[in-house]
């Protein structure tokens, strides 16, 4: 099931870079609340793909104890924080895009 959610991940992703490229390009104009719509997307797709587990990495890291059992799960720890990497990636991404709040008016 996990690889399945990584593929899927992977794919959802790359979607969405193309459509940031495309949008970036020219091609197509985004409206700010268009991009905040593809932000919260994104987010939401990641966090659901992943299984609520955005931490995970983290938490790995943190807690020396923690002993991976075998190369196969550090294989996949690996993968996982690539995977992670290039989704905040996007989503910078697309928050770079959004205006900041101006409170003066």
């Amino acid at each position: 099931m996990h690889i399945y959610n990584n593929y899927f991940i992977i794919q959802v992703t790359g979607i969405f870079e193309d459509f940031l490229s495309t949008a970036e390009s020219g091609v197509h104009q985004v409206s700010e609340k268009g991009v905040l719509q593809v932000l919260l997307d994104v987010k939401f797709a990641t966090d659901v793909l992943s299984g609520g587990d955005s931490n995970m990495v983290g938490e790995l890291s943190s807690n020396p104890k923690a002993k991976l059992p075998g190369r196969r799960k550090q294989d996949q720890s690996l993968t996982t924080s690539a995977i992670r990497e290039r989704s905040n990636q996007l989503l910078n991404r697309l928050s770079q895009k959004l205006a900041p709040i101006d409170w003066l008016t």
